[in-house]
Order: structure tokens, then sequence, then C-alpha cells
């Protein structure tokens, strides 16, 4: 994998460190009143995928956190009655410094590079409830799923100063279902799954957790899936994502 191709990955694994499966942590009680909550997750996700050369991806969860320079993500979930809108954003900034050297007509030449990549994971959807009964809600729902990724590589070699930068987006419309199961009062089983298309020519995601239900917001313990096969999205044809997540979700 090239220096270029790693970075752009190290950045996408970064971003999606700090991701979560989106899900309304309103109250499971129906209501005709809005009830709000707000999801905090940490993601351990390794990335795998192929690039469009055909060499494999595969970066553990310890480089990722090496190149982290800053990450913000928040989800906010409203319910009201059998409709639940969620929305989420997240924001990763990854910087690396470092030296190499290449061998060119047989001498041997000093690089030093830096690369910084900024990246947005966003999601926005609205979901409706199928099924409530026995302890169990089901919904379904839709959305959209946005990726942002931004690169600015700099090189200096032999006194020749080099700068490249690099944007892309992709953008795909998500159809799927969350739902909960309890297990006694206190834990419950959640799950969530999606699949989709638009600028990639498949995406899908699944999670499942294990929650405990505290006074005032629930602690979950999970793994999840995410992964996109992409037409023309930079130097990859296809990303996966997966790893356990531990979270916390408010209510208010």
């Amino acid at each position: 994998m090239s220096f270029y191709t790693t970075r752009r990955a190290s950045a996408l694994a970064a971003i999606a460190l700090m991701a979560a499966p989106v899900s309304a942590s309103a109250q499971d009680a129906m209501s005709d009143s809005w009830q709000w909550g707000a999801e905090l997750y940490f993601w351990g996700a390794s990335l795998g995928g192929e690039t469009t050369t055909g060499t494999d991806i595969d970066m553990g969860i310890d480089k990722i956190i090496e190149d982290l320079n800053f990450g913000l993500m928040g989800t906010v979930a409203a319910q009201k009655g059998k409709w639940t809108v969620f929305g989420d954003l997240i924001y990763l900034d990854v910087e690396e410094q470092g030296d190499t050297t290449v061998d060119v007509l047989g001498m041997n030449v000093d690089i030093d590079g830096k690369v910084d990549l900024r990246g947005v994971i966003s999601t926005l959807g609205a979901g409706y409830r199928v099924y409530e009964g026995a302890g169990t809600q089901l919904d379904i729902t839709g959305g959209l799923r946005y990726l942002w990724l931004d690169s600015t590589i700099e090189l200096s070699a032999a006194g020749l100063n080099v700068k490249e930068e690099d944007s892309g987006t992709n953008i795909d419309g998500v159809v799927g279902f969350r739902g909960q199961s309890d297990i006694n009062e206190n834990w419950y089983l959640s799950y969530y799954g999606d699949v989709g298309t638009g600028e990639s020519d498949l995406t899908w995601q699944a999670a499942a957790a294990i929650n405990y239900r505290f006074q005032n917001f629930d602690v979950a313990l999970g793994y999840r899936y995410l992964d996109w096969e992409f037409d023309d999205f930079g130097p990859f044809d296809d990303l996966n994502l997966s790893g356990a997540f531990l979270g916390a979700k408010f209510r208010f």
C-alpha cells in the first residue's frame, strides 16, 4: 500500500473510531411529546478492504490511535409517538510527519513528508415503530449516509517542495431496522442494520449490543460492522470497519 493510500486509510478509520450505531436514546415509553436523548460512543474499529490497485488494507486500532490529532462527535435523537428522528456528526483531523529514503537512479534520496487528513461521517434519518410487545420494540428506518475526506500532502526532497490537495464526498440512501428486546428490568439487547446505495455501489452495516439501564443513562457494549463498496472514491474500491464499541446513552 502506498504512503498516500495508507494515510487516507488511517484518517477514514480514525473517523470511524468515534462513530456509533445511530439510534434514539429517548425513553422507550410511547409519548405524545418529544423525548430527547444523546449518545456518546468509543468504537475501537479496525479497517480492512482493497484499493483500486488491488492492494489489501489491514490496519489495526493501535495505528489509528497513534495518528489521531483531534476528534469531535455528537449524536442527538428525538422520539414522539411511533416516530423517531436522528442525526449525528463526526469530525476527525489526523496529522502525521515522517521521513523515508528512496532509490532514484541508483542514488538514495531523503524525503520528508507531512500528511493532514480531515474527514466527516454524517447520518440523518427517521424511524417508524412497526412492532411493540412482550418487551420488544422494532422500528424501520431510512435516511442518508454522507462521507467526506480531505487530504493535504506536503513532500520535500533534494530542495524541491511538493504540495498536493485532494478531497472527495460520497452520499448514499439507506434503509434498515432498529430494535431492542428486554432481558429483565435492567438488561436489554439492542440491534441495528441497514443497507443502501447511491454514489456507492453498496453500503451496509450491522450492530448489536448488550445494555444496562441506570436511572438517567444506559451503558452499552457491542460490536459493529460497516462496509462500503465504492463506484469512484479516491484510491478505494472497498472499505470495511469493524470492532467492539463501548458507549453511554443519556436521556433528558
